[in-house]
């Protein structure tokens, strides 16, 4: 069964070489009980490993089953030690943390039999060795000879054809010594059993063949108590089959629970591993969220996050059906409809105090808490809202009561026209103390009616539009500039008439003008309207103070411009909603809330897509820059973890060493490590997610935190639950590499 020529085993250490024996010639075959033996340093138990592929050898050539083994592999003497080698050990080499029965077990699975098919033979050995009773205690709490009667029946639960024993009986009373040689020779008359022992009278009587060595060599060679041999005619085929994916969940789950300091120690590490990398990718994903909110629009006043400005797919009105349709979508806590508003600018000043800023709807301040002062009711009241970052700021806290009360004048800045018809008096101040940002630094806001409101809205439309003037067949055609507003309202002017600048007398009506018709047609990108009017009078330079009230310095001002009644004035300009603003709750759930509004039939423009970001060109390498460094902190946190984890795992050596011997692959560690150290990270994600799960139901408020997880969505926890596996897994086949840098009795060796 096995044949050595002139084989020799050589140690090395610091550059000092020792012989374990040499040039040892032997045949063993089956159906021998062989014993070794000869005084301690003598070689015995360096020629068992070599024979059972614990170690290898340096010289000769052994064959086995007249197979040569001196080409073998690491992964060779695995498959040889599974399919060949049952191995009992002094020291018995036994895994502690499982019991009687897993230990047994153990040797089974490996050779790729099922649980179910296993459990038979396992409880016939166990009743084999008279530990039927303890099937179900863990090794750890067995006397010596039952662990060595647990190692027996492991040994003979592969059912291989060779039996080896290093000092089965040396750490054992003699009535245990008996009952486990009486084991050993009931099972070598169909197998070959080797034993190694000092104690030479222990075995004399079963023995049928003595080998004694003496300084690594063989002294003696005889046989005693002969059976016949069991020569095969040819080479047995013992090839088994390999551990199951099924087996090795069952051991890796097993192996994940069965120390639980272990276990904790772990799961804190992948808790601090998981948590360090949410956190990392949490700020990678935040940095780019707000360099996408980061920049200007020289065409939008408000350029909050939170907007997104909502058209209809064919640009016409949009009705109160639409509306209600788009307060159904999740996340939108506010719909402007009136939007020009957001984009309009208004001020109040005198020689003493000017206040500049955006102007909403009193309908919008319900839900704000006015700090001093009352709530406006009614077209002549308003309030003002200031920011903490605004230089108006200190002089509103100090000096509310001189302004409360008063009554002033609210001008449109793009128009220049007044907002208002009457003044308005400032009831109420709101302090906003929000924490400042681009979108609210130095911000005033304020609140005026709805009438005042749609003034704005009418203005902005008239400014906008692309106007003709048709006088009787001669046409001037005045395009939209955005600024200059050619046609105004004013109560002086009678309804279905205009008033026009004297110069175009001379340019357009031959001076001969007076009642006679005028068309005015207005078109914007969302509607096309037509007004028929009069021509009642001229105003020039000297007139314009007497008719409208206007300085005859500011003339040339409206030397173009056509007036006309209010009522005539709204028939051109005061149309319906074309476009509306929706505010959000949550912003970084736009690209949501902005499909839903897609799918309604809307078409949104967010507002980080309609400014010009700051970073601009520098964007892509500033984004580069802070995936580089994600990147540079998940390799730390590998090889932080990996070191770590190493040394909690570094009890489990001797458990992988043994996994060896009893011929477990390098591939089957590697299994079992990924299996455990994946069952680790699934609780460890699982307590995490249920945390987080916690802060999003706000039962812990920590405003951190809730800024931090409100950036990932579930393709960012499926990412990073994606990379702590790859971790995991790296970190695995990292420590089997290690683990099988040496052979499996060296490694061994080390751990004991």
């Amino acid at each position: 069964m096995i044949k050595l020529r002139k084989v020799s085993k050589f140690y090395s250490d610091n550059d000092t070489v020792s012989t374990g024996f040499s040039r040892i010639d032997l045949e063993l075959n089956m159906g021998e009980f062989v014993v070794i033996t000869g005084e301690s340093g003598s070689g015995k138990s360096t020629l068992l490993n070599v024979i059972s592929g614990l170690d290898t050898y340096e010289e000769g050539e052994m064959f086995v089953n007249r197979e040569d083994t001196s080409g073998y592999t690491t992964e060779d003497y695995e498959m040889y030690r599974k399919n060949y080698i049952g191995n009992i050990f002094q020291d018995f080499n036994l895994i502690n943390s499982y019991t009687v029965y897993q230990n047994v077990e153990l040797g089974m699975l490996l050779c790729g039999k099922s649980k179910s098919e296993s459990k038979e033979r396992i409880l016939d050995l166990i009743e084999q060795v008279d530990l039927t009773k303890y099937a179900k205690t863990k090794v750890s709490k067995l006397s010596g000879g039952q662990k060595q009667r647990v190692a027996i029946a492991r040994a003979l639960a592969k059912e291989s054809p060779i039996i080896v024993a290093d000092e089965p009986t040396g750490n054992l009373d003699s009535k245990s010594a008996e009952n486990i040689i009486e084991i050993l020779h009931s099972v070598s008359k169909d197998k070959l059993v080797v034993v190694v022992t000092h104690n030479y009278e222990q075995v004399e009587k079963y023995v049928t063949r003595k080998i004694t060595m003496h300084d690594g060599k063989i002294i003696e060679d005889k046989h005693v108590n002969a059976s016949p041999v069991i020569e095969p005619d040819s080479a047995i085929d013992l090839e088994m089959s390999n551990l199951s994916f099924a087996n090795q969940l069952r051991l890796g789950f097993r192996n994940t629970f069965n120390l639980p300091m272990k276990f904790i120690l772990l799961l804190l590490i992948y808790l601090f591993m998981t948590t360090a990398v949410l956190g990392q990718y949490s700020s990678f994903i935040n940095t780019g969220h707000q360099q996408e909110l980061m920049g200007f629009s020289p065409f939008f006043s408000d350029i909050s996050a939170e907007r997104i400005i909502v058209q209809k797919d064919d640009k016409s009105e949009i009705t109160n059906e639409d509306y209600d349709k788009i307060s159904d979508i999740a996340n939108i806590s506010q719909i402007i409809k009136n939007d020009v508003i957001l984009d309009s600018n208004a001020s109040i000043y005198d020689d003493d105090y000017y206040f500049y800023g955006s102007v909403y709807s009193l309908e919008n301040l319900q839900a704000k808490k006015i700090t001093y002062g009352k709530l406006p009711k009614g077209d002549n009241e308003f309030a003002i809202e200031v920011n903490k970052s605004s230089y108006n700021y200190d002089d509103l806290i100090d000096n509310r009561e001189k302004y409360f009360g008063k009554t002033y004048t609210l001008t449109d800045e793009n128009s220049g026209i007044k907002i208002s018809d009457d003044k308005i008096k400032l009831t109420g101040i709101i302090m906003d103390e929000s924490q400042i940002s681009m979108e609210n630094m130095g911000s005033i806001s304020f609140y005026v009616s709805e009438d005042s409101v749609k003034n704005i809205t009418r203005s902005f439309f008239a400014r906008n539009a692309d106007t003709t003037f048709n006088f009787d067949g001669k046409t001037l055609e005045v395009p939209a500039s955005g600024y200059n507003q050619v046609v105004k309202s004013s109560e002086k002017v009678a309804e279905g008439k205009a008033y026009i600048p004297e110069e175009f007398r001379y340019n357009y009506t031959n001076g001969y003008y007076y009642n006679k018709p005028l068309t005015i047609d207005a078109s914007t990108i969302y509607f096309d309207s037509n007004l028929e009017l009069t021509v009642d009078k001229y105003f020039t330079e000297k007139t314009i103070n007497e008719l409208f009230g206007i300085n005859k310095d500011d003339y040339p001002e409206y030397s173009s411009t056509i007036f006309v009644n209010p009522k005539d004035f709204d028939s051109l300009f005061a149309k319906g909603y074309y476009q509306s603003t929706v505010y959000m709750d949550d912003e970084k759930k736009s690209d949501e809330t902005k499909a839903a509004l897609v799918d309604a039939g809307f078409k949104p423009l967010l507002m980080k897509e309609a400014i010009t970001n700051f970073a601009g060109e520098f964007g892509f390498v500033l984004k580069l820059i802070s995936g580089a460094s994600l990147i540079v902190i998940i390799i730390v946190l590998f090889f932080i973890a990996y070191f770590v984890i190493r040394l909690v795992m570094k009890s489990r050596n001797i458990y992988y060493s043994t996994i060896r011997i009893l011929g477990g692959t390098k591939e089957n560690c590697e299994s079992l490590i990924k299996i455990e150290l994946l069952t680790v990270l699934l609780f460890a994600y699982g307590l995490v997610l249920a945390f987080i799960k916690m802060v999003q139901l706000k039962y812990i408020n920590i405003a951190m935190l809730v800024d931090m997880i409100s950036f990932l969505t579930l393709g960012d926890y499926i990412i990073l639950f994606v990379i702590l596996s790859i971790i995991s897994l790296l970190i695995a086949k990292r420590y089997s590499k290690k683990l099988f840098k040496k052979s499996a009795m060296s490694t061994y060796r080390e751990e004991e």
